[in-house]
């Protein structure tokens, strides 16, 4: 049996420890490269640490010659042992190897890596007693300063000074310290941190330039708004005494073109007081906020109070405003309250026209109209009397009150209206007047009319009646009745006559009454044709009716006597007086003449273009008592158709 069949075991320990100690080295590599390669931030001395623990772990990298021996002894053990134990055997060995080969360039690139790991680290270290300074002078710039007045603000000034010159001579150092750290970032190593110290110490700088910066400005601008405070708030109240005394000047102006322009002109002064008031304010207001930033607390009362004071007489602007939309006010009001006296002076002018015509109208007007316009002037006065009252209340809005001065201007516009008031008033009452007038003329005028109503349809019909004439009578009762006619024509002529007179009557208490006169005249000639053609019939008829009555009394009597006469003959007692008997007759005759002769005259009073009727006929006398003479006369009568009846 051979050395190593002998001592396997023994040699096979040992090449399991050296194995072992080889996995437990690679697994301590690994875990070192973990922790150095961390995105864990270390301090520069803990790095430190863990890059010395890596690189003591580095110095034998190659394990040359354990990686030798493990293999030869791994070879000897093997020889005479199982396949399988073999193959088992040489496979850990193989990967241990794989894994170590595999291990190395990782090893290697670590290495790269801490050193500039490290480097970065003492990059760090030495950028803490720079941020140190800056952070100093951050604060410096940062901390909270009090200035009471520009001396205080002067100290701070030189202060900051020095601050800035601090930082102005650190400048190049820091730069060159951003260079260096952006000279490390170049290296694809570089770790993540790096780029944030850079970073940091970059916005740190830049930060307290800033701030430093921002400290001086402020500083000085509070040195500048001290003077400024004092110089724009005398001079803002200076401007605010000139618009209070422009306040006072603005005052009604009671004419109509130099009222606009003066109210266009304290417009233009006005936005530009505003202007500059508001300009200076803002500015001296500013200059307090700039001071408030420093001021101690005891001292910011006092400051704002000047402000406020300020601020509480600019209420003047406001103040000037509303006098100003005022006094356009009052200048609109003043020309609507002129054109409405104007207007009112007018139609004065035309009321009175209006009235005189209707108090001497150029043509007849009736007394229905008269009232009519009279009525109408009387409302349309009313209205304007209205119109009026609200001219007289704008007068006591806008005009000077009792007591307070009135300039001549303003007298003009009153006394124009006192005027409008006193003729419209007179007008007013003469209107009132001759509309009561003109009512009574209603009154006598509806009388006139109701007379005269009940006398024009007569006078028509009287007329007519006129035109148609007469009707010639065919008997003694007809002719009676046609005289009865005529009589209550003439009687009933009369009677309307009396009528139109009360009319006329009437008429002539109206105020104007030529036209009722001048229709009564009309009726009157009217009424005069027809009367005294009606007197005229009753007069004919009259002649006719007695002629007539006394023809037929004649014919009875001869009728008489002529029977009586007959009657007694036989016995020879009396004889009919040839001579009493034609003496009768040619009485009868010329009765019967006349008679016809009335009856034909009445041809000129029967209508017009007709025929008047015939004649009635005178009766026939007996034949038996008629002598020889008498049958001539008899002869000579109309034809016994046409006689009267008796």
């Amino acid at each position: 049996m051979t050395f190593w069949q002998e001592n396997y075991s023994f040699i096979k320990e040992v090449y399991d420890t050296r194995y072992t100690k080889m996995v437990e080295w690679m697994d301590n590599v690994e875990m070192a490269i973990q922790k150095v390669c961390a995105s864990k931030v270390y301090t520069s001395a803990e790095f430190k640490r863990e890059k010395d623990n890596f690189q003591s772990l580095c110095k034998n990298l190659e394990r040359a010659e354990t990686k030798r021996w493990l293999t030869e002894t791994l070879e000897t053990l093997m020889k005479e042992r199982a396949a399988d134990e073999q193959k088992a055997e040489s496979s850990k060995l193989k990967s241990v190897m794989e894994r170590h080969k595999a291990l190395i360039p990782k090893i290697q690139e670590t290495l790269v890596k801490t050193e500039c790991y490290w480097k970065c680290y003492s990059y760090g270290d030495d950028l803490i007693p720079i941020f140190e300074f800056i952070d100093d002078l951050r604060n410096r710039s940062v901390k909270e300063v009090l200035s009471a007045n520009n001396e205080h603000t002067e100290e701070h000034i030189e202060k900051q000074d020095k601050v800035l010159n601090q930082l102005e001579n650190k400048r190049k150092m820091v730069m060159d310290f951003i260079s260096k750290g952006e000279k490390l970032m170049e290296d694809p190593n570089c770790p993540k941190f790096l780029e944030g110290h850079v970073k940091k110490l970059k916005e740190a700088w830049e930060d307290t330039n800033e701030k430093a910066q921002t400290r001086k400005k402020a500083l000085v601008d509070n040195l500048n708004s001290w003077e400024t405070f004092e110089e724009k708030k005398v001079e803002c109240h200076k401007h605010l005494d000139t618009a209070d005394a422009e306040f006072d000047s603005i005052k009604k102006i009671f004419d109509l073109k130099n009222g606009p322009a003066d109210y266009n002109n304290r417009m233009k002064t006005a936005a530009n007081y505003r202007a500059t008031i508001e300009e200076v304010f803002g500015i001296t207001s500013g200059a307090n906020d700039i001071l408030q930033q420093m001021l101690p607390e005891e001292k910011k009362g006092e400051m704002n109070d000047q402000i406020t004071e300020l601020k509480n007489r600019m209420d003047i602007l406001g103040k000037t405003d509303e006098k100003l939309a005022f006094i356009d006010d009052f200048n609109k009001r003043l020309n609507v309250f002129d054109v409405g006296v104007g207007e009112m002076e007018n139609w004065l002018g035309e009321g009175r026209k209006r009235l005189d015509c209707i108090k001497n109208p150029p043509e007849e007007m009736s007394p229905e109209d008269r009232v009519t316009k009279s009525m109408e002037l009387q409302e349309d006065l009313n209205k304007k009397s209205d119109f009026t009252k609200k001219l007289e209340t704008e007068k006591e809005d806008i005009f000077p009150k009792q007591g307070e001065k009135v300039s001549s201007d303003a007298k003009k516009f009153i006394e124009r209206l006192k005027k409008v008031r006193a003729t419209l008033d007179a007008l007013d009452a003469e209107v009132s007047g001759e509309c009561a007038k003109f009512s009574e003329d209603v009154k006598y005028w509806a009388e006139f009319q109701t007379g005269i109503k009940v006398f024009e349809p007569w006078m028509k019909n009287a007329e007519t009646r006129k035109t148609n004439g007469l009707q010639k009578p065919t008997s003694l009762v007809e002719a009676c009745q046609i005289l009865g006619d005529s009589k209550n024509l003439q009687d009933e002529a009369e009677a309307k006559m009396r009528v139109l007179e009360e009319a006329s009557a009437s008429a002539n208490k109206m105020t104007s009454h030529k036209e009722a006169d001048v229709k009564v005249q009309g009726f009157k000639v009217r009424w005069e044709a027809v009367y005294v053609v009606f007197k005229e019939w009753v007069a004919r008829m009259t002649t006719l009716v007695e002629c007539w009555n006394k023809l037929d009394g004649n014919v009875g009597e001869l009728s008489s006597w002529v029977s009586t006469k007959d009657s007694s003959a036989p016995d020879g007692s009396s004889e009919i007086s040839i001579e009493k008997l034609e003496t009768q007759l040619n009485t009868l005759k010329s009765m019967f003449a006349e008679k016809q002769k009335l009856v034909s005259d009445l041809d000129d009073l029967g209508p017009s273009g007709g025929a008047a009727p015939a004649a009635p006929a005178a009766p026939a006398a007996p034949a038996e008592a008629a002598p020889a003479p008498a049958e001539d006369a008899a002869a000579e009568q109309p034809p016994a158709e046409e006689a009267p009846a008796s």
